[in-house]
This record gives structure tokens, sequence and C-alpha cells, in this order.
């Protein structure tokens, strides 16, 4: 990933450490529906915040190089409206990174939809000129054990909204389900190319 990127749906900024570690990125413009700040508990000086909705982009035609999206677009009723969008403002040969759910996932109650199979999100970027080049899946039986034990630690052992996990606790699952793939995956991820 290079030039200019949109962290589309950042939320608290769990991805912003990821895209600093792309040297090639000259700048990172997160967006939410609620200003989310990211700038002010980090360092790098690349980071900048805008509210909005992604239905509706305050960006013009052809702004980002690249895009990441993560778990947003089946929160959207209109996804193929926010899909066109992160389309509309990419150039053309930029890239997509986006994750989703596959169905049968667990009950969200933020969730518009279950999810998507491969052959539905392919449907949806294509009608916008988004073509899936790689996709992968990911989070099987180990990322599952770790999500119960990262909510049991927050409802459990204090609301401040920090981890007691070690970061290599983490790791070691995080491994362990990219290579072991045991059980369904819960999500879907895909990097598409603009047309």
């Amino acid at each position: 990933m290079s030039g200019r990127c949109l962290d589309a749906g950042c939320g608290e900024g769990l991805y912003a450490e990821f895209l600093e570690s792309f040297g090639d990125i000259t700048k990172i413009v997160n967006f939410d529906l609620q200003m989310p700040f990211i700038s002010k508990r980090r360092i790098d000086p690349r980071h900048n915040e805008i509210r909005g909705s992604l239905t509706s982009l305050p960006f013009g035609d052809a702004t980002f190089d690249c895009c990441l999206c993560s778990e947003v677009i089946e929160h959207i009723h209109e996804d193929a409206i926010a899909v066109s969008e992160l389309a509309r403002v990419l150039r053309p040969g930029g890239v997509l990174l986006l994750s989703v759910p596959t169905p049968p996932v667990p009950y969200d109650p933020a969730h518009v939809r279950e999810g998507y199979t491969l052959t539905q999100l392919s449907e949806v970027l294509d009608k916008c000129g988004l073509i899936i080049t790689r996709h992968a899946y990911c989070f099987h039986v180990f990322m599952r054990v770790l999500l119960i034990v990262w909510r049991w630690q927050f409802g459990n052992l204090g609301k401040n909204k920090r981890s007691y996990l070690p970061r290599f606790i983490i790791l070691i699952f995080g491994y362990a389900d990219k290579y072991l793939k045991l059980g369904r995956p819960w999500d879907l991820v895909v990097l598409a190319e603009k047309n």
C-alpha cells in the first residue's frame, strides 16, 4: 500500500499501527461515523480524521491510492452505495483491502446482514468496478477462543478498555489460526483493484 490511504470505518483505530508500518503511505485519513481522534493517540503525523457516512464520502473522485475497510459494510443497509463510494474515491489502479464476516456468524445486533459469501461480495464489488485479485479466509477456532477471552477480560477485569493479554499470546493464537485453519472461518478478506 502506498500514497494516500483511507481507513474507512476506522472505529477506535485498530489498524492504525498496521497502516503506519507502510512507509510508502503518505497520508492516512481515518474516517468513521463518530470523530475518531486517532491522531491524538498516535505520534505518526500522517494521521488525519474526518467524521461522516460511508454512503456519502466527502472526498473528490480518485482522491485515494488505497483503502482499508474492515468489518464495516455488513453494518450498512445500503452496502452497494457504500462500496460504490469507496470505488469512486479510489484512483484507477487503486486497491481496496476489505474484510467481512462469512455466514453464518455469531449474532451481532449491529449487523444488518449476516455477512457475505465470496460470490456475493464479488458481485457487489464487480458492479462498482472493483475486481478481487486475492482473497483469504480467517478467524478459525483459535481466534474464536481468543475473542471469548478478549471479551471476558473487559467484562470481568475492568472496563478501562485495556487488554491484559500479553502480545505474544495474541501472536501465538494469530499464527495458529493462520496456519492450522481448524474449524469454519468467520471472516473473508479480499484485496480488490479498481479498473
